[in-house]
């Protein structure tokens, strides 16, 4: 069957259950085939594909989700979990800083200017852990309850092929993660890791984020390949850090790191987030450009 045939048949049976469905999948498939054909951009491309293959158009939290949630409960709280990929706590500004600002920034519009109760209401927690594993965030999850949170968001994994963690154990423990995190009432986006500039790495790797992609999920939770997507952009540039050394990675001191994404490398993590779970675009490039010319409010 051709990709236009078969959206426009999931476009036909969603008129048959929910029209402003519908409208809305009809609006998102406009924007993003527009996207692809100007900019061949992959993000779009790979949104576009799990929309009409996926059903993602389920599960897809949008920002109108946020404003109507923070307006009506003054909060909306967001917790970033995982390892060192998303605690980043030496890189500023980092990807969890950036998606907050951004919900913030565009939820504010979704209020018509009433910024107050956006940048009041979204908070973000991070309970992201240097060198964790899964097991380690599965002992940990009593933590990240506390809070409550309303979304859960984590890029993770890499430390579990590090550490001699069987494969089937790694999606074990993500499936019992990621089963807490929704009983508590939390909507889950999971992310695979980020590629490594060692190609050896990311063979080791592989296997377990093919894992988590075939994790059965329900609608609550959205499963990101961001090892996949990331490969896709100029990794050189991303991946300019000196290590202090990590024996266990087996990096030297003085090396270039690896593993760990510099500022721009955070932003490119942001704008895959951004783009496959809001549906915003967001212009990494701008982003870090304008931070390192002193812009208050940088632009995206």
């Amino acid at each position: 069957m051709g990709i236009e045939v078969l959206t426009f048949q999931v476009i036909g049976e969603l008129f048959l259950e929910n029209s402003k469905k519908a409208r809305l999948f009809t609006s998102i498939f406009w924007e993003l085939t527009v996207s692809f054909i100007n900019n061949k951009d992959p993000i779009s491309c790979t949104v576009f594909i799990n929309l009409i293959t996926s059903d993602k158009i389920k599960k897809v939290l949008s920002i109108s989700e946020v404003a109507k949630k923070v307006r009506k409960e003054n909060k909306f709280w967001v917790v970033f979990t995982g390892d060192s990929i998303t605690s980043c706590e030496w890189v500023h500004p980092n990807w969890r800083e950036i998606v907050e600002y951004v919900i913030k920034e565009e939820t504010t519009k979704e209020l018509k200017g009433n910024w107050k109760t956006s940048e009041w209401g979204i908070r973000g927690f991070n309970f992201a852990y240097d060198g964790a594993t899964t097991a380690d965030i599965l002992d940990k999850i009593g933590n990240i309850l506390l809070v409550k949170p309303d979304l859960v968001i984590s890029v993770m994994g890499g430390n579990d092929s590090l550490f001699n963690i069987p494969v089937n154990k790694h999606a074990e423990n993500l499936g019992k993660i990621i089963k807490k995190l929704t009983k508590s009432g939390s909507k889950v986006v999971w992310c695979t890791s980020t590629p490594s500039l060692r190609g050896k790495r990311n063979v080791e790797y592989e296997p377990y984020a093919r894992a988590i992609i075939k994790i059965a999920v329900d609608k609550s939770v959205q499963i990101i390949d961001l090892f996949n997507i990331y490969k896709k952009f100029p990794l050189e540039k991303l991946f300019t850090y000196t290590s202090e050394g990590n024996p266990v990675a087996g990096v030297e001191k003085g090396e270039i790191d690896p593993d760990h994404p510099n500022q721009l490398g955070n932003a490119y993590i942001a704008k895959v987030i951004l783009k496959e779970v809001f549906l915003l675009d967001f212009n990494p490039e701008k982003y870090i450009s304008d931070t390192l010319n002193g812009e208050k409010y940088p632009g995206y």
